[in-house]
């Protein structure tokens, strides 16, 4: 990873709108939102606004270096009967 690299991570949602299927890429690390026809392309336009998101608020660079440096992402998936 480069110095100046974040690693964020990232949730990508498939919906349904209007009859069509989009994907929604959101984080709980960032407060951005971007969609897609397809998880590439989610996932692509949400690199473009996290990046416009830190140009604009700078000081959420230096949280998410901290946050990301003690923390551990876990994912996990429950089965409800």
């Amino acid at each position: 990873m480069m110095e100046n690299e974040i690693g964020i991570d990232i949730v990508i949602e498939r919906e349904e709108i209007d009859g069509k299927t989009v994907f929604i890429a959101s984080s709980p690390d960032i407060n951005v939102f971007a969609e897609g026809e397809t998880i590439e392309l989610a996932t692509k336009n949400f690199i473009e606004g996290a990046k416009n998101h830190l140009e604009t608020f700078p000081e959420e660079r230096q949280f998410l270096i901290k946050k990301i440096k003690r923390e551990m992402p876990m994912l996990t998936r429950v089965f409800l009967q």
